[in-house]
């Protein structure tokens, strides 16, 4: 049986288990050929359903085993501008198990995943900004990256504000440690929730104790 035809959408199934079903196959069995065979059918371009559900089977491929998925990072990357949503979560929620693999890489397709998180849903910044602070953790991205994480952290909705300075701060270099502040502390007025002020006043606690 071709690999597409377990995919969710041809058994009339809405859940996700057939596509992490497909995913497992691919990781314990058919390895390249599985993850050829599904870009094959994505790009023959079935049924929107389809597509989606081939894609986000990859990101499970991704989730599951990243050294496998590592090859097809620009193929992932190309992907980032498709006009289905769902393709689009699936490609990046790839890109983000695979970004500690394919750093280089990543990094020069960096300007289509910063233009599918500003246009994107919550999931496609979300994991766009896991991706963004894969980057910065590599020293010769590291300037660059932080001057964008900046960028992202003062456009961010305050609901997601909170949890994009918790990522940034597990492994932010002490030489950005005032800039951060500034920027945290520019936001103060855009966050109204109490949650998120509470959220956003912990971390900036953490971020002046290392002052």
């Amino acid at each position: 049986m071709p690999i597409q035809e377990k995919l969710a959408y041809a058994l009339d199934r809405k859940d996700q288990e057939p596509n992490r079903l497909v995913a497992r196959q691919i990781v314990e069995s058919e390895g390249q050929r599985g993850i050829e065979d599904l870009i094959e059918f994505i790009e023959s371009k079935p049924k929107k359903r389809a597509q989606m559900d081939a894609m986000l089977a990859l990101a499970y491929v991704g989730e599951m085993s990243p050294q496998v998925l590592a090859p097809y990072v620009h193929f992932l990357i190309s992907k980032l501008n498709d006009p289905i949503n769902r393709v689009i979560w699936g490609s990046m929620i790839g890109l983000a198990h695979i970004a500690h693999l394919v750093q280089p890489k990543l990094f020069s397709g960096l300007p289509k995943v910063i233009d599918a998180m500003d246009a994107g849903t919550v999931v496609t910044r979300d994991y766009g900004f896991r991706i963004m602070v894969d980057l910065y953790k590599d020293r010769q991205f590291q300037e660059d990256m932080f001057l964008l994480i900046q960028e992202q952290l003062m456009k961010a909705p305050s609901n997601q504000l909170g949890q994009y300075a918790e990522r940034i701060i597990e492994v932010l270099n002490k030489n950005h440690l005032n800039p951060l502040i500034e920027t945290l502390e520019s936001r103060r007025e855009d966050v109204t929730n109490e949650h998120h002020i509470k959220r956003l006043n912990k971390n900036l606690k953490k971020l002046y104790k290392q002052l």
